[in-house]
């Protein structure tokens, strides 16, 4: 008996960082040839306007930005 697992390619949204499944989000297309895709109209919207990823709250950016800070400050029990 064979079992096939079943592959779903995922993209990455390009302002998010957020997986995207077949069947969501959308594709944009720049001038100079780049594809992007975005998971909604919210995320597409924030890259047109310029905004930075890494100061919106929800996305993995900051996420990551803000855990790598957490790790590098020292508590009082370390200073001891």
């Amino acid at each position: 008996i064979f079992y096939y697992i079943m592959v779903i390619r995922t993209e990455i949204c390009g302002f998010s960082g957020n997986k995207i499944f077949p069947g969501h989000g959308s594709k944009f297309i720049k001038n100079d040839g780049k594809n992007l895709f975005f998971l909604n109209s919210k995320c597409k919207k924030y890259y047109i306007n310029k905004i930075k990823a890494v100061r919106v709250r929800w996305t993995h950016l900051y996420r990551k930005l803000k855990n790598n800070e957490n790790k590098n400050k020292k508590t009082d029990r370390e200073l001891s």
